[in-house]
């Protein structure tokens, strides 16, 4: 297993938190925000995507007894 250590320049100067708040750009309240509804959107797309399969798949076996019931003459009547 090899170790690789990390070597800093010569000249260099530690950044403290504080810094890195101004070099990084801060907090992105904004942009997170609007990640996070992006999101909701996807889950909630998810639902519906889902609920509608669901009802589709209820509908064609409705339709699919229907078509059935139409082709296969009653089995408990007595008319003849």
């Amino acid at each position: 297993m090899t170790n690789y250590e990390l070597k800093m320049p010569a000249n260099y100067a530690a950044i403290d938190a504080e810094e890195m708040t101004y070099l990084v750009g801060g907090e992105t309240t904004g942009w997170q925000m609007f990640k996070d509804i992006g999101t909701l959107f996807n889950y909630i797309a998810r639902v519906f995507s889902a609920g509608s399969s669901i009802i589709n798949n209820v509908v064609t076996i409705v339709d699919t007894v229907k078509k059935i019931n139409s082709f296969v003459p009653d089995m408990g009547s007595t008319k003849k």
